[in-house]
């Protein structure tokens, strides 16, 4: 191992080095926000299948809009990097204010239409009984967003800044507190104003506590930090068009790819919502898992932005290569060791989910099957997150557009309810969707790279 390391060449280690020293706290990170979502479904799913169905829907229909805006806000990070690079010190503190009044606008919006509409939303596609048992925890989680997005705005911006770590500590904290009010208040051992909290809605209450401790802690240290006294963020800031329009303009396309994913996985639990509570409880923990292992090359892809968009700030287009390739070569092999590990361990991994003998052989299959989609999906996040970190802004949004909404969507409704496959239909359709996605991203990349060399021929 030792001979096969020194054979790589200095830049490259080098730069395999960077990605893991920047990317390491956000991976973490980025699970632990995972992580919170996974507790609330192996404690509700030990505690009833049914609650577990309320929890799923309610998390599902609040997550199109909350990762949609944490899709709106990536010109935090974006920005920040490229100023970074360049020198632009004087513009960086802008970027941060601008992150928060977004956050705070998008927050209160979404919550309002969330609200106003989500119940009824609900009831177009899922059975009453579950419409009634989801209202509830739906409302906690709308309330949710307007605190959660200004703190991920204080992640965007600490990672932009090499300061990972420091959004590993907010999340592991924030992680602890949501497993202790789980605990207590899943079980159903609170009342309160006449409230009783209990399953879905116990884990709702507790996400929201946990999010609005994190995001106040977060904002807080950024503020004290003397790294970031040069930005002036509480001061007035010079007015900056071109920087707003293209920190706009990175949120717009970054944002409009989340809607379209996570709509339409939002879709497809609302398809295994209309088959039944054993289904949508299945392809819950189906989605959990993938989730969370997404996390890992969703870290790498943030630490990817960053090198990507510092270097390309700074005009060196072979460190913008290099730090591509590099990245694409650690999403791809952490997903192998995935694949690997789900096909040896599924039984193990659906049985620590639950004991419920109904779900047990459908969540082993889907499992399985997605071992089909785990490399292209962690290739394909990466890819889009350094085409955008090289101001390529369109191109990654269409391609999520017509993977995921042309595409999957339409594969996962014919899958499993025409043709009756049930959640084997729905991984079928995110295998689909994944190898078209992850296909083109990466080629889109590296087409763009043996481009920019010949410029530099020609020029040189």
């Amino acid at each position: 191992m030792k001979s096969l390391i020194t054979r790589i060449e200095p830049q490259m280690r080098a730069a395999f080095a960077a990605l893991f020293r920047l990317s390491w706290p956000v991976i973490a990170s980025r699970v632990g926000v995972m992580l919170m979502a996974l507790m609330d479904t192996i404690v509700v799913g030990q505690h009833s299948s049914a609650e577990l169905g309320y929890l799923t829907l309610a998390q599902a229909l609040h997550w199109v809009p909350a990762l949609t805006s944490m899709g709106l806000l990536m010109g935090v990070q974006v920005k920040t990097s490229h100023f970074l690079g360049a020198g632009d010190l004087h513009r960086v503190g802008a970027v941060f204010q601008r992150g928060i009044g977004y956050a705070l606008m998008l927050g209160i919006g979404f919550t309002a239409l969330l609200l106003l509409g989500g119940a009824q939303f609900l009831a177009l596609a899922v059975r009453p009984d579950m419409v009634a048992g989801a209202h509830l925890p739906l409302i906690l989680f709308a309330c949710s967003i307007p605190v959660f997005l200004p703190g991920q705005v204080g992640s965007l911006f600490l990672e932009a800044l090499g300061r990972t770590r420091d959004t590993l500590v907010a999340t592991l904290a924030a992680n602890a507190l949501n497993v202790v009010l789980l605990l207590l208040l899943v079980p159903g051992h609170v009342t309160l104003f006449g409230i009783h909290f209990e399953g879905a809605m116990g884990a709702a209450t507790a996400t929201l506590i946990a999010r609005a401790l994190q995001s106040a802690g977060l904002l807080i240290h950024i503020l004290r930090l003397k790294e970031t006294k040069p930005f002036d963020l509480l001061g007035r800031q010079e007015r900056d068009h071109h920087g707003a329009v293209e920190q706009r303009h990175v949120g717009y396309a970054t944002g409009a790819a989340y809607f379209i994913e996570v709509g339409a996985f939002a879709g497809m639990t609302m398809f295994a919502g209309h088959i039944g509570e054993i289904e949508v409880a299945s392809w819950t923990i189906v989605l959990n898992y993938a989730s969370v292992v997404f996390m890992v090359p969703m870290g790498l892809s943030a630490g990817c932005s960053v090198l990507v968009g510092k270097a390309f700030g700074a005009g060196d287009f072979a460190a913008v290569a290099r730090m591509g390739r590099v990245s694409f070569i650690a999403a791809a092999g952490f997903m192998v060791c995935v694949v690997l590990f789900t096909a040896l361990c599924a039984g193990m991994i659906s049985r620590f989910y639950s004991h419920d003998a109904a779900l047990l052989p459908t969540v082993r299959m889907g499992l399985l099957l997605s071992c089909f989609f785990f490399i292209p999906d962690g290739l394909q996040v990466v890819a889009s997150q350094a085409l955008r970190a090289r101001r390529d802004i369109l191109a990654p949004t269409v391609i999520h557009y017509v993977s995921y909404g042309a595409i999957m969507l339409p594969l996962g409704f014919v899958f499993s309810i025409v043709l009756g496959w049930g959640v084997a239909g729905l991984v079928w359709a995110v295998v689909a969707a994944s190898l078209i996605s992850g296909a083109f991203q990466t080629a889109r990349f590296l087409w763009l790279d043996r481009r920019a060399s010949r410029d530099a021929v020609r020029t040189g």
